[in-house]
């Protein structure tokens, strides 16, 4: 199956494993709960799915590599204890507590969230040492005397023999004690992710024009061809890193995470002619609705490759847009119930400053586990650092109140309120963008045009500009995306037909 169905199983698997009944009690026993085992060829994002699991629902994640792991660091160090038996003293072997298992407590404490999940990457890849301890593991859930805390889930991950020639099979015993899931590499799904994870649009629509390179491994005479989505996720990350620094890539940056020489050099010159339409077609004066007559009829006349990566730049530049209107509004309801909660210190405060300070060490403090605000849409580290900067200019205000005699919550309050009037001017650019986005296409291409469609079905998969749209509105949107609606209904009464026919 592919991730997106694997990660609805493994989430329903685990809500199931957490779930309790009127009394507290686990409505699966712990001791009945199965270790879930994800097996998949490299790269296809098994170890991401389940800490992205993790956050949705606001537990601990803690993960290791099984494969870096010695019998003593798994099982612990043995050592001697005195124990007595029906009168008489003996010497007994004991262990210390597994790493693994102390790193599990050690989160429950940093969190104080009771519930996690436990996850080891390349689990059927074990030292011949490590391997009895591990299957006792997955049994029993215990390494040596110790035993995972209840409330905690374990999911495994491990690549199939063909693609790792240090895997070995599980024994027909061991998988009836294990939840089994499947995963392969799926363009489609990945894409969906990539669109809400600001993968780089030249990564994006260069799979669009040619999917064929989205994922391969292969041995090859002279060494093995792997590419990967994880592969194509990191060299996407360092190009944006390389942009935002000024720097021009090097030619040799693509080989260096695709390990195919003829995907690496091709992505490398698209990557050129890419840089070269952003250059080319102004974006920003698209979405801001100053597009002139001959970009217009550039991008009518362009070719199918060129015209997708047009539509990247657009998707690229509105999500950043959408996300830096919704993270600054989710940091501002999160500010407001801070300043609600000062309002009466910095009344009574002859130090009106330090109960902000307190306030700013008290947030920066915060894990990024059991903070979660429901219905929160955006990165969370995003929107804590917009939330500190919210704070630290109302520490700046107060600051100022003080030295010239003002009330510090209303100094608080003017700086607070003017951030929400920026926070409202971007929401205003945003969706005027958005509505401009569309208008643009439809000018250029036609009314419900290819390159509409896939414009609106990659901005449908963002949860963050679905927000947006949800709380500010888009008639263009809205439009575009019932258009889609019944793009995708035909599609399946197509599909509907041809079962009938056979």
């Amino acid at each position: 199956m592919n991730i997106k169905d694997a990660t609805e199983q493994i989430e329903g698997a685990i809500r199931a494993y957490l779930s309790r009944d009127e009394h507290g009690l686990l409505r699966i026993p712990f001791r009945m709960q199965r270790p879930i085992i994800m097996l998949g060829p490299p790269g296809v994002g098994k170890t991401a799915v389940v800490a992205q699991i993790a956050e949705e629902l606001d537990i601990n994640f803690v993960s290791y590599s099984i494969t870096h792991h010695t019998r003593q660091s798994a099982l612990g160090l043995p050592f001697i204890a005195q124990e007595e038996f029906e009168g008489e003293s003996y010497s007994v072997s004991e262990y210390t507590m597994s790493e693994i298992i102390a790193a599990v407590y050690r989160a429950r404490e940093a969190s104080g969230v009771a519930e996690g999940i436990l996850f080891l990457d390349e689990v059927n890849c074990v030292s011949e040492t490590l391997a009895p301890a591990m299957l006792q593991f997955l049994q029993y859930k215990t390494f040596g005397m110790h035993r995972m805390p209840e409330g905690w889930a374990i999911v495994c991950a491990g690549n199939p023999p063909e693609y790792n020639r240090a895997a070995r099979e599980f024994d027909p015993a061991m998988l009836d004690r294990l939840m089994r899931i499947d995963v392969d590499p799926n363009l489609q799904v990945w894409q969906e992710y990539a669109a809400a994870h600001g993968v780089h649009p030249a990564v994006t629509t260069y799979l669009d024009a040619k999917p064929g390179s989205f994922y391969k491994v292969r041995a090859a005479a002279r060494g093995s061809k792997i590419v990967t989505s994880r592969g194509w996720e990191d060299l996407s990350r360092m190009l944006q890193a390389y942009e935002a620094e000024g720097m021009v890539p090097p030619a040799s940056l693509p080989g260096r995470y695709l390990q195919d020489p003829e995907v690496s050099e091709d992505f490398g010159v698209y990557y050129e002619l890419f840089r070269k339409y952003e250059d080319d077609y102004k974006v920003t004066d698209i979405l801001a609705g100053r597009a002139g007559a001959e970009i217009a009829k550039r991008a009518a006349a362009a070719p199918f490759d060129e015209r997708v990566a047009l539509v990247g730049l657009l998707l690229d530049a509105m999500l950043e847009r959408a996300h830096g209107a919704i993270e600054l509004e989710e940091a501002l309801r999160l500010a407001r119930k801070d300043l609600l909660d000062m309002k009466g210190a910095l009344g009574r405060s002859e130090s009106p400053v330090e109960v902000v300070d307190r306030r700013v060490a008290a947030v920066s403090s915060e894990g990024t586990v059991g903070k979660k605000v429901r219905g929160q849409v955006g990165d969370r580290s995003v929107i804590k650092a917009e939330r500190l900067r919210v704070l630290r200019g109302v520490r700046a205000a107060v600051a100022r109140g003080a030295a010239e005699g003002k009330g510090s919550f209303d100094a608080a309050k003017a700086s607070f309120n003017a951030e929400c009037k920026a926070q409202a001017q971007l929401v205003k650019e945003a969706t005027a963008a958005l509505d401009a986005g569309f208008l643009f296409l439809d000018g250029a291409f036609g009314k419900d045009s290819q390159e509409s469609l896939i414009y609106v079905t990659k901005l449908s998969a963002d949860p963050v500009l679905i927000r947006l749209v949800s709380e500010h509105g888009s008639k263009e949107f809205m439009k575009h995306n019932k258009s889609l609606l019944f793009t995708e209904r035909g599609l399946g009464l197509l599909e509907e037909i041809k079962a009938l026919e056979e």
